[in-house]
């Protein structure tokens, strides 16, 4: 009995076992860790081959088996992120050149039309859509796309200007 219940294991779920191995290493990038949670899924299914007799989709089981062991493990690892002096100051160079960027932008929205500057306020600084911004200005919708396209147009041309200067 014993014989036949590992020779009927082997036939049903070991096929599976290259596929399980692909979507480890997909979700875990190393070939170590990978072979680890398929490993760990055979026990499972080992122990657990009762149970499958009912599975319909043996290898949709057992992949999802792999995902669940992947996350689980990824949960568990904690990222580690090393950084140096030089990160730093990268990090704080990027944070004042956007913070430049954006000064600039609310110059040149500034520079626009004061219907045009508001629809940009609305739709971009307070993340209002169409319909919010028609209502606040008491304008239909079209109206606020035409304002939006024309404040764009100027911006493009502003920051034309301002590249070639």
């Amino acid at each position: 009995m014993k014989r036949d219940e590992t020779a009927q294991f082997k036939h049903d779920f070991l096929p599976l076992q290259p596929a399980m191995q692909r979507m480890a290493e997909h979700l875990l990038g190393s070939e170590e860790d990978a072979a680890d949670v398929v490993q760990d899924c055979f026990v499972t299914l080992w122990e657990e081959r009762e149970k499958l007799r009912r599975v319909v989709n043996r290898e949709a089981w057992c992949i999802m088996l792999v995902k669940r062991r992947c996350v689980d493990l990824l949960r568990k690892r904690k990222p580690t992120v090393e950084i140096d002096e030089r990160t730093m100051a990268l990090a704080e160079e990027q944070s004042r050149e956007d913070e430049e960027r954006l000064r600039l932008a609310m110059q040149m929205v500034d520079r626009l039309p004061e219907r045009q500057a508001q629809a940009v306020r609305l739709k971009h600084f307070d993340a209002a859509d169409t319909d919010s911004i028609a209502a606040e200005m008491h304008i239909n919708a079209g109206n606020v796309y035409t304002l939006l396209s024309r404040a764009y147009n100027s911006l493009k041309q502003m920051i034309l200007e301002y590249e070639n200067r």
